[in-house]
């Protein structure tokens, strides 16, 4: 059965060639400029599987001549064959909400793009960084489940909202792909996203995160935290509790699901991101610079930091910006 998206894949590049017979496809989604920062996540896995047979997949709305190089860099550093998939913006115009962001639903395109390929895949956002060995979910049975999944924060309060048993966090996703696809679930997951629009206008939702665990209740293995562990990079309020961290040396998936990232100029003296910034170092991308803070909560998070830093200059120097874009 086609649906809006079944030709979403305008056509796919292959960059550099490597061990393809038996691969782990990992696939990531995202904007153009969001290619380094899921480029900087394969290196990640490469460097803690050095001798897994990789198969990365990268889809995006465009790809430039610049980061052409660098994916075929990117795959001759590690080994493994790279896949760009071009995607047709255009096809997203039903599913889209008051931000207009094709790019949240890409990740619905990832199953029936690879299933001639592969039975499984798994899906990494490109705000993680690998940093153990991910051999058990290459060899895990999936028998039976169309995903495996870890629970998000909040996973009651969410679930109430949603109306599920469980709510998972939909950053790291290994897909049963034959499961997923003799379920019907790519004209399922589209037809919800079209549904979801229908019910809210385009006023802003939760994207597809809600609408894959509403399709997905009672039909996903949840796994230990440590394949997706939200990691906190966000400073809170004075008097508020700051959130804390399990160590990071203790975790699989590292997801910095924040408003801070790795890659954002404020956050450079947590150990986890200067492991994160030396990866980048060694990439393709080492000369893309830090990025500074921008809009009203990068703001706040910036002076934030400074100040349990210590850093009394800087956090004056974010709070004027930051009041400043109140005004």
């Amino acid at each position: 059965m086609a649906n809006v998206l079944s030709n979403a894949i305008i056509k796919t590049i292959r960059l550099g060639r490597g061990g393809e017979e038996k691969s782990f496809h990992i696939a990531f989604t995202g904007t153009a400029d969001y290619i380094s920062h899921m480029g900087v996540v394969a290196l990640s896995v490469r460097k803690w599987n050095p001798d897994m047979p990789l198969s990365f997949h990268f889809f995006v709305n465009d790809l430039s001549d610049r980061e052409r190089g660098h994916l075929i860099s990117l795959s001759q550093m590690t080994g493994a064959s790279v896949y760009v998939h071009l995607i047709d913006d255009s096809c997203f115009t039903t599913l889209l909400l008051s931000d207009g962001v094709a790019a949240f639903f890409y990740r619905f395109l990832v199953a029936p793009t690879l299933a001639s390929l592969t039975d499984r895949v798994l899906y990494l956002d490109g705000d993680m960084m690998c940093h153990g060995d991910v051999t058990p979910l290459w060899k895990m049975d999936l028998s039976g489940f169309d995903a495996a999944v870890v629970t998000d924060r909040r996973e009651e309060s969410n679930a109430k909202r949603v109306g599920t048993s469980k709510y998972f966090n939909a950053g790291m996703m290994l897909i049963n792909i034959d499961q997923w696809m003799n379920d019907g679930l790519f004209d399922d997951i589209v037809r919800r996203a079209q549904e979801n629009v229908a019910k809210v206008g385009n006023r802003l939702s939760h994207h597809d995160q809600d609408i894959h665990n509403q399709m997905l209740d009672g039909r996903v293995k949840y796994l230990p935290k440590k394949y997706n562990y939200l990691y906190n990079l966000d400073r809170q309020s004075l008097f508020a509790k700051q959130p804390e961290n399990e160590p990071y040396e203790k975790q699989v998936i590292i997801h910095f699901a924040g408003h801070a990232k790795p890659w954002h100029s404020w956050v450079q003296n947590w150990p986890a991101v200067q492991e994160y910034a030396a990866l980048q170092n060694e990439s393709p991308w080492k000369d893309y610079p830090l990025v500074p803070p921008k809009g009203r909560k990068n703001l706040h998070q910036a002076a934030r930091t400074a100040r349990m830093q210590h850093h009394y200059g800087e956090m004056v120097k974010w709070y004027v910006q930051y009041i400043k874009s109140k005004i």
